[in-house]
């Protein structure tokens, strides 16, 4: 055990003193909160002024105009022209040509078949943003239902507004009917964890493979192996590179928990309210087209339901995970670092343990729309998924029926990483001193086997 221990400090203390390490550990927040702001800046501000002609052949939506003698909106109400967009109407279309080199940078057509098949043509000479692609199609699209209710209806389109009534479907767990249930919310908030160590295992299971063919390519596990035995030479691997990753993993947490107070004072302080970048109309549609969100934060669903994960609980299942996780996918990434001579020659090797963590990623976001479903109970119980499955179940609360499952899910868990670990002792203690030939799948059972 000291001398797993003496590796273990080893591996640690040699990587954090890295220039690399130190640099990502303090820059990786900053990089990731700006790449994701930047990002999130430019795909929803657009700063181009456009010029939209609506071809409207069929002239539902337009009227001429005597007084101006052009074409004008038949519903002012709709088609408002903003700083940001300007609306102009026309019976014919354009020539492609002829629109190219005219100002206008969109334009729309439809004819009468709109009114069926609900569908009309954008075209433009460069892509619009979304905001501006739905702002064009919500009023398109109260034009065209103004005019339906007034063909069909004996109502104006003031009363038929006042009509419609937006139901909100609430729903309520039959044995807790005194409250709204948060259910897929807050396994939304298990997937976070979930994400956390799929990517703690990618990169740092990674890291185990290539630290173990560096040592090999570099002849330095000959003289290590002449003191320690493979087994503690693989587990001191494992868990050295384990804490060096989650040593920067609190330190990012701490780093973003200061980013984001600096973030929101600037946002609150007033440089970066999102009203100085649209005008008020579009701030109004903004509002409008997402009216759940606007209506979450009034509210105060957000605190609601951080209150009701089970926080205690759930860092203790988070960190049986993180590290069983870890182990079990580690231990094998170890094996393959030992198999090979250069990282070139992983591939054949790396699918096998590859696919599995990448399947559990998927079914952990498909677990989210249906938590309490039969592919989500079964993986959350399979020892190479459960790591980020349960997870998602388990911030929904622990029932009575999850209890032997959250059991059962961590029993085959622990099993696995003993008997993965055994196997992957036997190959790595083969493997490690094997050079110049590229082993196959048969050659890996029988160091499996191999008795010395």
């Amino acid at each position: 055990m000291s001398k797993i221990w003496l590796i273990i400090q080893r591996e640690y203390l040699t990587r954090v003193k890295k220039r690399s390490f130190i640099v990502m550990t303090f820059l990786g927040p900053l990089l990731f909160a700006g790449l994701m702001g930047a990002a999130i800046w430019a795909g929803s501000v657009d700063e181009t002024s456009h010029q939209v002609l609506v071809v409207d052949i069929a002239g539902l939506v337009s009227v001429y105009q005597e007084k101006d003698r052009e074409l004008a909106p038949r519903f002012p109400e709709h088609f408002r022209s903003s700083e940001k967009i300007r609306y102009s109407f026309s019976a014919e279309r354009p020539d492609d040509k002829a629109f190219i080199e005219g100002p206008y940078t969109l334009m729309v057509v439809f004819d009468d078949g709109i009114m069926q098949n609900k569908s009309a043509e954008l075209y433009y000479k460069k892509v619009p943003s979304i905001p501006v692609s739905e702002a064009i199609t919500r009023q398109l699209e109260n034009a065209v239902e103004q005019i339906k209710v007034n063909k069909n209806l004996a109502l104006s389109y003031e009363e038929y507004k006042r009509l419609k009534t937006p139901v909100q479907l609430i729903q309520k767990d039959i044995e807790r009917q005194d409250e709204k249930s948060l259910k897929q919310e807050q396994a939304a908030i298990g997937m976070f964890f979930s994400i956390v160590i799929f990517f703690f295992i990618f990169t740092h299971g990674a890291q185990v493979m290539r630290g173990v063919i560096e040592e090999k390519s570099n002849r330095i596990i000959e003289v290590i192996i002449s003191s320690v035995r493979p087994f503690e030479l693989m587990m001191g691997k494992i868990a050295g590179i384990g804490l060096v990753g989650l040593t920067q993993f609190l330190m990012w947490i701490v780093l973003t928990f200061l980013i984001i107070s600096v973030g929101e004072a600037v946002f609150n302080a007033g440089y970066l309210n999102p009203s100085a970048m649209i005008d008020s109309q579009q701030l109004s549609e903004v509002q409008q087209s997402q009216p759940d969100f606007y209506q979450m934060l009034a509210q105060n669903e957000t605190f609601e339901l951080l209150f009701r994960i089970n926080w205690p609980l759930m860092i203790l299942l988070f960190l049986f995970y993180f590290v069983g996780g870890y182990l079990l996918y580690g231990s094998l990434f170890a094996a393959v670092g030992a198999a090979v001579d250069s990282e070139t020659d992983t591939q054949q090797f790396m699918t096998p343990v590859m696919l599995p963590l990448f399947f559990s990623y998927i079914v952990a976001i498909m677990s989210v729309n249906n938590p309490e479903g039969t592919a989500a109970t079964i993986f959350s119980i399979i020892p190479f998924t459960s790591p980020t499955v349960m997870l998602v179940r388990a911030s929904m609360g622990i029932d009575g029926s999850l209890i032997w499952q959250l059991i059962l899910s961590m029993v085959l868990l622990a099993a696995a990483f003993l008997l993965t670990t055994w196997l992957a002792a036997r190959i790595y203690r083969v493997g490690i001193l094997m050079y110049g030939k590229k082993p196959t799948w048969k050659e890996l059972g029988k160091w499996v086997f191999y008795k010395g």
